[in-house]
């Protein structure tokens, strides 16, 4: 059956036809864009209509940066987001402990303890006494530090005499020297130790995840996981039942294990495939281990952690490079963009071609990299809802001047390099207007600060849709196929109840996703 929808304000983000009232679809292509007129006149058949006036149709939301199953496994854990103390966090834990068996692990994701009471960093005594029998792990907001009790250093056998490991640290208490629970950029050696997710945990973890996604109105997203987590989307590929379409990033350390199941760059299905290696350069601002060219403002010691220093980082690049795939790095701190520069650009003199390369975060750098960033046409791939969360915190770690070049997409925009939007779920919620009002407003939901943090900064509207749709599409080599609503293209769609480019940017957040379409299977209607 075809599908109409009429009556509607239709943003296709198509430059020769920026506006439209109706769209029409067959067989999962759009067929028709424009009246209601042309659109009714070019469908055949029965047509399954939808007129909506006072709507806005765009093209459907991709969250360019997120961990989606892990979102999914977040859902069903230990949620410490927004919590105003320690003391709520403990009650929160407390909680699980209850529930759970002697032994078995305690999980947790979301505390900021630049959001609490107390104004310190939590240690294992705050996490031994309410779960004696329990190994435990609270992994930060961002999920660069992870707060463990002692059960659980036992088990992951770290003790006063071991060294850190390369790219990670280990707290320690300063007189005794004994860890404090405090893990920065470690979280894979406590993962080791813990029993895996089993496939059907994964792949239910993926449903629940897609669930939410589709209220939200995403179609599609990049999700940075290991390729365990792969399986779990290729078994509901298989069986029909992954709906949003998922481009995956690869860690270096999984491309034999996924190019011995034949996983291969840009190969895939229409709802699944790869192409970029996902790379570390540094930590997060939060935890204080983004690498900065200067130290932070409120630690004079501490310049960051570097996770891949230049020549392995080049390495690595040149690994993925080889192996036909495009590189993704995080790097948060002006010092690790550096690096990710210029170990991209000594990499490429050995690998000539087009490369859809991407730095994730960028939320801070320096003025004079910009000019190789484009020079090498490397995308920012960015988080604008981080805007409304860290804005205080950066001005206290980094300072205000340093701020200037801090989150600061317009002048990234300005200076060439496109920007490419997500959530960065679970640590931030997964819900894509949020960062779109960020984008726009600089601010939080509640409207701080007042005008917008360094406004000038801000983003348009159109330029934020653009942000969750043409730039993941071109980044995800689907240009072709989806990003526009233009006839050929999916159909993959997203609707809201009310006009955005209407309705103030305050009140975006309480504006319901009537429809959310997908290869024109209308997967989500509100109400």
């Amino acid at each position: 059956m075809a599908l109409a929808i009429l009556s509607a304000t239709v943003f296709t983000g198509d430059p020769a036809r920026p506006r439209a009232e109706a769209v029409g679809i067959e067989n999962g292509k759009i067929v028709a864009v424009g009246s209601n007129e042309d659109v009714m006149s070019t469908l055949r058949g029965k047509v399954e209509e939808f007129r909506r006036p006072g709507r806005l149709v765009i093209p459907g939301l991709v969250d360019g940066h997120c961990h989606f199953l892990s979102y999914g496994l977040y859902l069903q854990r230990v949620d410490l987001r927004d919590l105003p103390s320690l003391a709520a966090c403990r009650e929160r834990i407390r909680e699980a402990v209850r529930c759970s068996h002697p032994g078995e692990w305690i999980l947790g994701r979301g505390w900021n303890h630049h959001n609490w009471n107390e104004k310190r960093e939590p240690c294992r005594q705050d996490l031994d006494d309410i779960a004696p029998a329990n190994p435990v792990m609270m992994v930060r907001a961002c999920g660069h530090s992870q707060w463990v009790n002692s059960q659980a250093l036992s088990a992951v056998k770290i003790t006063r005499d071991m060294p850190d490991p390369p790219g990670g640290q280990i707290d320690r208490d300063p007189r005794s020297g004994e860890p404090t629970g405090m893990l920065r950029e470690l979280r894979y050696l406590v993962e080791r130790v813990m029993p895996a997710p089993s496939l059907e945990a994964r792949k239910q973890a993926v449903l629940l995840a897609q669930k939410d996604a589709l209220r939200l109105g995403i179609t599609g997203v990049h999700t940075c996981e290991r390729f365990q987590q792969w399986e779990a989307f290729e078994a509901l590929d298989r069986a029909g039942a992954l709906k949003v379409r998922v481009y995956h990033l690869l860690p270096p350390d999984d491309l034999d294990e996924a190019a011995a199941c034949g996983v291969r760059p840009a190969h895939g299905s229409e709802r699944l495939w790869a192409g970029h290696v996902k790379l570390y350069a540094d930590g997060s601002l939060g935890a204080g281990t983004a690498l900065l060219h200067e130290p932070y403002t409120d630690e004079l010691g501490n310049s960051g952690l570097v996770v891949l220093d230049l020549p392995l980082l080049q390495e690595k690049i040149d690994l993925a490079y080889r192996r036909g795939f495009h590189v993704a790095i995080h790097a948060i701190g002006d010092k690790a963009v550096t690096h990710c520069l210029l170990a991209i650009s000594r990499a490429r003199t050995s690998h000539p071609g087009v490369k859809r390369d991407r730095i994730e975060h960028v939320q801070l750098y320096r003025p004079e990299d910009l000019a190789l960033f484009r020079e090498l046409g490397v995308v920012g791939s960015v988080q604008p809802r981080f805007v409304s969360t860290d804005w205080c915190v950066a001005e206290k770690r980094w300072g205000a001047a340093r701020c200037q070049t801090g989150y600061a997409w317009r002048s990234l925009m300005n200076a060439g390099i496109p920007l490419l939007f997500g959530s960065d779920a679970p640590v931030e919620p997964l819900a894509p207007i949020l960062g779109l009002q960020a984008a726009v407003t600089r601010q939080t939901p509640e409207g701080k600060p007042p005008g917008g943090w360094f406004p000038g900064q801000r983003l348009t509207l159109e330029e934020g849709i653009s942000g969750f749709t043409a730039a993941p599409a071109w980044v995800a080599g689907r240009e072709e196929q989806s990003g526009s609503i233009r006839v050929g293209k999916w159909a993959d769609l997203t609707v809201f109840a009310q006009d955005l480019f209407v309705v103030p940017p305050s009140e975006w957040p309480s504006v319901p996703v009537e429809m959310t379409i997908v290869n024109g299977e209308v997967l989500y209607r509100h109400g």
